[in-house]
């Protein structure tokens, strides 16, 4: 079992990477949970969850990419995570009391599986094998935040920066030609955007990406951001070389 989740990890070698989905569990569970999901679509902009609702089911996405934020003061917005097709999320409560205290929203038009809080605790009950993997699941989201937190509040703007450079890279990078092998993150992505994903401002995160352009550390080539010196950023943020099931937004 061990050699098979390497051999799935290994598999996708920039692109759109899972946040570990398929790393932890096997083909046939990955299978019954895209079973147990009712799809439903979304179109860009529409809301998954409000805050407050009841978090009482975990969602598949199948395609397209969704975030999870908080609304903040004065119409800002902090961003937590986001969501790319084979991820799965979610908070589900199996005291049933507990609501969401952030909303998930579609970033372009997607399709998610939706798994109610009922069908998974069933499945859990039957199923051992799949409730270790579950469990394995909800260890891998605790390090991924920790390992946020841990940007956030011990290396400053700029390392949390540099650290959302190397996490965007590790979910949606590009490895370019065989004449081109530059780190290229593939998805176009603000500044704004990525000031509300370090909680800071876009001011700070222009004059830190300018900063690093200046160095020749990065570079943007039609919108897109280019790590010309992915070590120079790993120094900055003190990278601990997390696996990309864990490095990535």
């Amino acid at each position: 079992m061990k050699q098979n989740r390497a051999a799935r990890s290994d598999a996708k070698d920039g692109g759109l990477f899972p946040a570990g989905t398929s790393f932890v569990f096997s083909p046939p569970h990955l299978a019954l949970i895209r079973e147990m999901a009712e799809p439903i679509g979304l179109f860009a902009g529409d809301c998954l969850y409000q805050e407050n609702d009841p978090a009482d089911r975990l969602y598949f996405v199948n395609r397209g990419s969704l975030k999870v934020s908080k609304l903040l003061e004065g119409g800002l917005s902090a961003t937590l995570s986001l969501h790319i097709p084979g991820d799965l999320f979610g908070e589900p409560d199996p005291f049933g009391r507990a609501v969401h205290h952030f909303e998930a929203r579609a970033m372009e038009d997607s399709e998610v599986g939706v798994v109610t809080q009922t069908d998974l605790d069933k499945i859990i009950r039957i199923n051992g094998d799949f409730a270790v993997e579950y469990m394995g699941w909800m260890a891998l989201m605790q390090r991924t935040t920790q390992s946020k937190l841990r940007d956030l509040l011990l290396h400053g703007k700029s390392g949390a920066l540099c650290s959302l450079l190397l996490r965007l890279y590790n979910m949606y990078g590009t490895g370019g030609t065989a004449k081109d092998h530059r780190a290229i993150i593939g998805k176009r992505i603000t500044n704004l955007e990525m000031a509300e994903m370090i909680g800071s401002t876009r001011e700070s995160v222009n004059r830190i990406l300018n900063e690093l352009k200046d160095l020749g550390v990065i570079s943007t080539e039609r919108g897109r951001i280019v790590l010309n010196d992915p070590a120079y950023l790993r120094n900055i943020c003190h990278c601990e070389d997390c696996p990309k099931e864990i490095c990535r937004m």
